[in-house]
């Protein structure tokens, strides 16, 4: 019986993410939801209290992504000076980068365009706030790891650079004819731009 309502809940969630996506949030009804999935109107209110609840189902995965995607931020990995040294941190960066945009476009579509009306409405602006966060916090874990480094970084020039971030990810959300060449010479010159300025901006010489 539990493997059965699980399969029913995984169909409802496969439903209502193909119908956001072809029809947005707003133009898409619990009715048509229930009926494509083979469940009752009625029932359906049993696995999902509304839109807005299946809404945040459906992005789970990428909220997951996300989170993975900080956390890696913050991880000392990041904080050494080998990440401006070596090519296969390089690599690893760019990875970190595709893992998180390539597979979740379509979410992240979703969730820039979809949520007006919604409990996440603004969420990618407040996801900006937090990457902002990140960056400062970052800055401040290289400086207690290497008190010589001079990270005088202006706040607002941190901002920016979340700008910069948030551009990168909607670019490539809404150009869907983007090849994936192209989509990798993106993210590899963003990594590389990051790296070098970051190099800069922190005042770390080559030989350190």
């Amino acid at each position: 019986m539990q493997t059965q309502k699980d399969e029913i809940r995984r169909q409802i969630l496969r439903v209502a993410r193909d119908e956001f996506l072809k029809h947005g949030v707003k133009h898409t009804s619990m009715k048509t939801i229930a009926t494509r999935a083979g469940v009752a109107v009625g029932n359906i209110y049993n696995y999902y209290a509304g839109k807005d609840e299946l809404l945040k189902a459906v992005l789970a995965p990428l909220f997951n992504a996300i989170e993975d995607y900080r956390a890696q931020n913050l991880d000392v990995t990041y904080t050494s000076l080998d990440i401006y040294r070596y090519e296969v941190y390089y690599e690893m960066m760019r990875r970190q980068v595709v893992s998180l945009i390539i597979p979740y476009r379509k979410e992240f579509r979703l969730l820039l365009f979809e949520t007006a009306g919604t409990s996440l409405e603004n969420y990618f602006d407040r996801l900006s706030e937090m990457n902002c966060d990140d960056g400062r916090t970052y800055i401040e874990h290289v400086k207690a790891r290497y008190p010589h480094i001079t990270a005088d970084v202006s706040t607002h020039f941190i901002r920016i650079l979340c700008e910069l971030w948030a551009g990168l990810i909607k670019h490539i959300v809404v150009n869907d004819g983007l090849n994936e060449a192209e989509l990798d010479r993106i993210i590899s010159n963003y990594v590389r731009f990051g790296i070098g300025g970051w190099k800069n901006l922190l005042g770390i010489d080559a030989d350190e």
